[in-house]
């Protein structure tokens, strides 16, 4: 049982404790708190006092250093993994305990990495179309919007709806021929293929896959009498990325980093056995890089692009020289994307984790049963 004491009592308790045999106040133990000090192999911890430095001590100089700078400036050095105490004390009489945790750089260190895939399409849409008429007492000649004469009303003429801003109507100064020209151009935007985030230890390896698997036909050679054989091998299609992770110090990773994005092409596909086999669009790149933590590294230039030239317009009208523009229309699109990766890592410990890496689960609170249970219960006896 702890009982409180009244303070003018209190005195002469601690006169009777430090008259006790054997005791006396030099022997006394105060309590200090420890302070920790987690530091990686090879770097300095310095530590300025208000006051002087008296003394200093080290329990394991082998894993730590303690050198006095000045009078009121020590500095801690690291030496070799391991843990130790260090205690200061100082000239106002009071002194400081450290604890010193030794660690190298990759010990207990996990790297998380995060990827951001990002294709950026640079499609370029461009549509020249010329539409001409040629009208006389005896001979009419139509391209374009003028094949019929829809587009002539009581009112005048008639445009489509969906006329672009490049627009161009004209009679060219004569009284039978009259031209529309229509120039209109899109651009496409980007879009984000797949953000995925992954963890591996220290030197380990991590893959990611978001697509799939295709099966393969491989006909498989026989001798004699042994007939042919059809096999299947699996191939991977998508968006992949493998990396390899080493920490150098606390504050540089090095990074072997292999982001691919594939996909089926269907248009120079080949038939084996009576099995189609596609071919595939592969965009990849392999490198090795240092990386300083909590920065981002922006892999791009991974272009892919189709171009497509159509033509079209009145037969033998529209390959006339310089004349046969005017019945013909011109159509140009090229389809060009850019595959950009965005790779961040960082370093944690596994013994603690970040926040939002960890899944909190609520308690299972709501027992249905309870409330059935309680009700056929005997009452409590008093």
């Amino acid at each position: 049982m702890i009982r409180s004491f009244p303070n003018v009592v209190r005195p002469f308790l601690v006169a009777a404790v430090l008259a006790i045999p054997g005791i006396s106040p030099a022997q006394t133990q105060v309590t200090v708190p420890v302070r920790p000090l987690d530091l990686p192999v090879g770097r300095s911890f310095p530590i300025r006092a208000d006051t002087n430095v008296t003394r200093v001590s080290i329990v394991n100089p082998t894993i730590a250093d303690v050198v006095v700078v000045s009078d009121r400036e020590v500095v801690i050095n690291s030496l070799s993994s391991g843990e130790t105490d260090a205690i200061i004390w100082f000239a106002n009489g009071t002194l400081t305990h450290y604890r010193i945790s030794v660690h190298s750089p990759a010990d207990r260190k996990q790297i998380l990495i995060g990827v951001h895939f990002a294709e950026v399409r640079k499609d370029a849409l461009r549509e020249i179309g010329v539409s001409g008429v040629w009208r006389d007492q005896r001979t009419r000649t139509g391209t374009g919007i003028f094949r019929s004469d829809e587009v002539f009303g009581d009112s005048g003429i008639r445009l489509p709806a969906n006329v672009g801003f490049g627009t161009f109507l004209s009679d060219l100064g004569t009284t039978n021929l009259l031209t529309f020209l229509d120039a209109q151009e899109q651009k496409g935007n980007a879009r984000f293929l797949a953000e995925p985030t992954i963890m591996a230890g220290n030197k380990d390896t991590a893959s990611f896959l978001a697509g799939g698997e295709l099966p393969i036909p491989v006909v498989q050679g026989g001798g004699g009498n042994v007939s042919t054989a059809v096999t299947l091998q699996y191939r991977e299609f998508g968006i992949r990325l493998k990396f390899v992770g080493e920490i150098i110090s606390d504050s540089l990773i090095k990074l072997n980093v292999t982001p691919e994005v594939s996909s089926l092409d269907f248009a120079n596909a080949i038939t084996l056995q009576g099995f189609r086999v596609p071919a595939f669009r592969t965009r990849r790149v392999t490198s090795t890089i240092d990386v300083r933590r909590n920065q981002s590294l922006i892999i791009s230039g991974m272009f892919a692009g189709e171009d497509e030239h159509v033509r079209t317009g009145l037969p033998l009208l529209m390959h006339i020289p310089i004349i046969g523009q005017l019945f013909s229309s011109t159509r140009f699109q090229r389809n060009e994307s850019e595959l950009i990766v965005v790779v961040t890592p960082e370093v944690f410990d596994p013994m603690n984790p970040r926040p939002r890496d960890l899944l909190r689960l609520p308690s299972d609170t709501a027992r249905p049963a309870t409330d059935a249970l309680r009700r056929r219960r005997p009452p409590p006896q008093h």
